[in-house]
């Protein structure tokens, strides 16, 4: 029973070693990021905004997968 047990935890640890190890992703500097204020966004009567007049502001954005 505790070879078992032994076993178990032992392929538990290495596979949560070997998707530890997995970091391929490139992070993209901030540098590199555009600033949020220079988007532009559609009002509910569907004229361009750009957020960038509501700068200094606090700006809940509420994004709807739908039509």
């Amino acid at each position: 029973m505790l070879n078992k047990y032994n076993k178990l935890v032992l392929t538990a640890l290495a596979v949560t070693i070997c998707f530890a190890c997995q970091n391929d992703q490139k992070v993209q500097a901030a540098d590199e990021v555009p600033a949020a204020l220079n988007y532009t966004a559609k009002d509910i009567d569907g004229k361009d905004v750009k957020l960038a007049k509501y700068e200094g502001r606090v700006l809940l954005v509420v994004n709807l997968a739908s039509r």
